[in-house]
């Protein structure tokens, strides 16, 4: 049995695709770290964050939007199928924030910019 870590990196390379011109149109890179406290803290307070909602079903979601980046963490609590009530003052920082889609709550583990060019990065998956 498993569970998530708490992130204190992040590190990939991402791409533009031109459908028209069957290309890549910009490559994308990012070397960062994270607060690695602060991220553990944000975790803690989605876990305690419902009143009587419980799960092991919890993820990460990497959302990339052009040079962008986001990294979530969810418990996956969805209204429409679970009680994601909120316990009393279960958020006093204002960590706690609806996800993009507006469907469940999240925390943001990270929200930050890459590096963009018109040629692929160096030891990229894009450099042949």
């Amino acid at each position: 049995i498993g569970a998530i870590g708490t992130p204190d990196k992040i590190t990939g390379f991402w791409a533009k695709y031109n459908i028209e011109g069957n290309k890549f149109i910009t490559f994308y890179s990012i070397n960062k770290q994270i607060d690695s406290e602060l991220a553990g803290l944000k975790i803690n307070a989605l876990r305690e964050y419902y009143k009587s909602f419980k799960t092991a079903n919890t993820s990460m979601q990497l959302i990339v939007d052009g040079p962008r980046v986001r990294l979530l963490y969810t418990m996956n609590c969805f209204s429409k199928l679970d009680d994601c009530t909120p316990r009393k003052n279960a958020d006093p920082n204002g960590w706690v924030v609806r996800s993009p889609d507006d469907t469940t709550e999240v925390v943001v583990l990270f929200d930050g910019t890459g590096e963009a060019s018109d040629t692929p990065f160096p030891g990229s998956p894009y450099d042949k």
